[in-house]
């Protein structure tokens, strides 16, 4: 059998040439092969020897793309997958679920997933990519995942480069792409974006993308690309973690004295965790400054309202 991808729970099948299933009485007739099919372990084991049927065959290919939609074949299993309607409606809502509520970083994942399995059933739909780059947008600047920011940024940006080449004039792509760009520190990029978005904004959002264009031309700018400094965090929570209190202090004030990043991206994570750090070398009164600036930053911020109310007493 030729080189295939190894999923947990799946056994591979090399099935006859010229064989076929046939399922939704007989309105689907799906050729199989020359592809290993992949089929759930369980499944093989109650075949005991016996070709697979309609339903096996669904199940594995289900299985395996939503496990690695990059696995080998992704393109032929996809393509297979069409011929199961309750499975698409599967996953269309479940995509459409995970996009609505505020989830986890695990969700977000098990989301773009999900999209990838769509977007190999459907490559010129450019909405898939454009999903897909968003939620990696998002996923990127969770605090839980910062110190994947970097890859998780760059492989935003490949989705959403192919999601206007797809459809040039998608503006919602336009607009994530360009924040993404400014992110990584492609400021040029990010800007010629930006302007073309001027003409079909009004108002507040026309005045905030003027003044952020206004201080790219003056050179008015993070010291470092914005992602760098996500990966600083990073390292500052980790050094927290490990009791190195004073490091990881010395890290995030060296973030939050960068005048240009903390007004493109106020984060209130950022004082929070460095009231942490002061808390936990003894400061209460540092820790309850850096409490009311994350408040400033966000009134709603629950676990420092809780820390500053402690501190108070």
């Amino acid at each position: 059998m030729e080189e295939t991808t190894p999923i947990p729970g799946i056994v591979y099948y090399e099935p006859p040439s010229g064989s076929q299933v046939t399922g939704l009485d007989g309105k689907v007739v799906l050729p199989l092969g020359p592809e290993p099919l992949p089929l759930l372990e369980e499944d093989v084991q109650k075949l005991a020897g016996e070709p697979p049927g309609y339903d096996e065959v669904g199940r594995g290919i289900y299985q395996a793309l939503r496990s690695d939609p990059g696995c080998r074949h992704c393109e032929r299993y996809a393509e297979m997958l069409k011929g199961y309607p309750h499975y698409l409606s599967e996953l269309a809502t479940n995509v459409l679920m995970l996009g609505e509520k505020d989830v986890e970083v695990p969700y977000l994942e098990r989301r773009v997933k999900l999209l990838r399995v769509l977007a190999l059933m459907e490559p010129e739909d450019a909405n898939f990519p454009l999903e897909i780059g968003a939620t990696l947008l998002e996923q990127g600047l969770r605090f839980s995942a910062l110190h994947l920011s970097t890859v998780t940024l760059y492989k935003a940006e490949a989705y959403l480069e192919k999601a206007l080449r797809l459809a040039p004039d998608l503006l919602k792509a336009k607009s994530t792409l360009a924040e993404v760009y400014f992110l990584l520190g492609k400021y040029d990029k990010a800007a010629a974006l930006w302007r073309g978005l001027l003409p079909d904004l009004g108002g507040e959002s026309a005045a905030e993308l003027n003044a952020r264009l206004e201080r790219i031309e003056k050179g008015e700018l993070p010291k470092v690309p914005a992602v760098d400094y996500l990966e600083a965090i990073a390292c500052a929570m980790s050094l927290r973690e490990e009791g190195a209190f004073q490091e990881a202090a010395a890290i995030l004030n060296d973030v939050m004295a960068d005048a240009w990043f903390t007004l493109e991206f106020p984060m209130a994570e950022i004082p929070y965790l460095l009231a942490l750090c002061c808390k936990d070398m003894g400061g209460a009164g540092d820790a309850r400054t850096y409490l009311r600036q994350a408040l400033r930053l966000n009134p709603e911020f629950a676990e420092a309202k809780s820390l500053l109310e402690k501190l108070q007493q």
